[in-house]
């Protein structure tokens, strides 16, 4: 499992990443995952398949999602080794600010265009639904340090809360999340040195044939693999 890791600055994020998921699994071999098909995501997915842990991938697609980012999802779950399965949520329903305002509703306040009313509570309501009939006790998310940032519902605080709560459903069951203590940098340095297929993901906010490379998706996405490859090529 060391084999990709190098020593230094990246040795250490790896060293961080790689703890984090095995003291969630805990000695089981099989997780929920649940991914998009940003940078970030690549990078959970290839760690955990080079880890030996058996993905079941869980993704939601709301009513705006891009053909892209579902494209990009399908292309890097095809990279992996042990993927055992994979569930795509249709949730047509579920739209962004931007959508919502347009439609009248004005009951949420000061959030920016592509927040989603409730995501995460119900993103991982699903993971745990399939959590629960695959027989798994460890939930993954991608999120950053940076994420909780801008979305109140990717925090620490916010996973533990939510676990308390999941396991009324799956008592012992853990929400996952293994870059919580690394910036969007680090998780791109982490991708570069595992061999994550990070030129395979998806960022961009629009629903457009390619990337808008305005959006703060992209934006994000850019900076962090820029970084991240004049980081690790100077070590």
């Amino acid at each position: 499992m060391s084999g990709g890791f190098r020593a230094g600055l990246v040795g250490e994020i790896a060293r961080r990443a790689r703890g984090g998921v095995e003291r969630c699994l805990d000695g089981d071999s099989v997780a929920v995952v649940l991914v998009s098909g940003g940078m970030d995501s690549a990078v959970l997915l290839r760690l955990l398949d080079i880890m030996g842990v058996g993905i079941v991938a869980v993704s939601i697609n709301t009513r705006s999602r891009s053909s892209g980012e579902k494209i990009a999802l399908r292309r890097l779950l095809s990279t992996l080794e042990n993927l055992r399965a994979f569930h795509e949520v249709e949730t047509r329903d579920l739209m962004e600010a931007v959508e919502l305002s347009g439609l009248g509703y004005s009951g949420f306040r000061e959030r920016e265009p592509y927040y989603i009313p409730a995501r995460n509570i119900i993103f991982l309501g699903y993971a745990l639904y399939y959590a629960e009939i695959c027989g798994a006790r460890s939930i993954f998310t991608a999120h950053n340090k940076n994420d909780a940032q801008y979305l109140p519902d990717a925090s620490r605080g916010f996973m533990d809360l939510f676990e308390r709560l999941a396991e009324i459903y799956t008592p012992g069951v853990r929400i996952c999340t293994p870059f919580s203590e690394l910036d969007k940098v680090e998780v791109a340095i982490l991708g570069i040195a595992i061999g994550a297929p990070i030129d395979l993901s998806w960022s961009c906010y629009d629903n457009k044939k390619n990337p808008c490379g305005n959006c703060r998706g992209c934006i994000e996405r850019e900076h962090a693999i820029k970084k991240a490859r004049v980081l690790v090529s100077g070590l």
